[in-house]
């Protein structure tokens, strides 16, 4: 790999190997991180849209609790359909008032009341008695953005190889078309003349 120091003159720049390598493969990291949540979310999200509408549960009177949809234990719906969730906003809550209030510390409180001067928090979400469902006029769209994920391992695999081998590429040619760049500027910037 890349041990090997560039200086640019016409560049503010300097490219360490090793430093250059931390940057390029964190950057790689952070990207394969984003693909595999990104898929997680979407396997999951399809798991609820598509339980809601087989079981019905399109309307406020035919909301499920996450037991009956067999999610009871599932962490990664839990915290898709609790408060600021990310499904929350497609899938609706039936009973959120009967949810009980949330506490809050008496520094919790002062700050937020008082300080902040805000409406009351919304009640933590009651995955115990929480029902939910999908309106009706919200289930195409959510079926369309949600579907099914066919092979989720495969499809990260093919990312994680073209990443790495974008990743890669960068490590061995971005630092010489920076050269080749820096050289290029080298010939074409005026020549300056000093006067004595």
């Amino acid at each position: 790999m890349q041990r090997k120091l560039y200086v640019f003159e016409n560049l503010d720049l300097n490219i360490n190997g090793s430093s250059f390598l931390f940057i390029v493969w964190g950057i790689c990291v952070g990207i394969l991180l984003g693909v595999l949540l990104s898929l997680i979310y979407r396997v999951h999200a399809h798991k609820i849209v598509a339980s809601l509408t087989e079981h019905g549960a399109l309307d406020r009177d035919h909301a499920l609790t996450l037991s009956d949809l067999g999610f009871a234990k599932n962490r990664v719906i839990r915290r898709m359909l609790g408060e600021g969730g990310s499904m929350t906003s497609i899938v609706s809550c039936a009973n959120r008032e009967e949810f009980p209030p949330k506490k809050l510390s008496k520094l919790g409180n002062f700050w937020h009341y008082k300080f902040l001067r805000e409406d009351p928090l919304p009640p933590k979400t009651d995955f115990s008695v929480a029902r939910f469902y999908l309106p009706e006029e919200k289930r195409i769209t959510a079926e369309l953005r949600f579907p099914e994920e066919q092979h989720p391992i495969r499809n990260f695999l093919l990312a994680a190889l073209g990443v790495c081998a974008v990743a890669y590429f960068a490590i061995l040619v971005l630092p010489e078309l920076l050269v080749m760049f820096d050289n290029f500027v080298t010939q074409v910037k005026p020549m300056t003349r000093r006067f004595y």
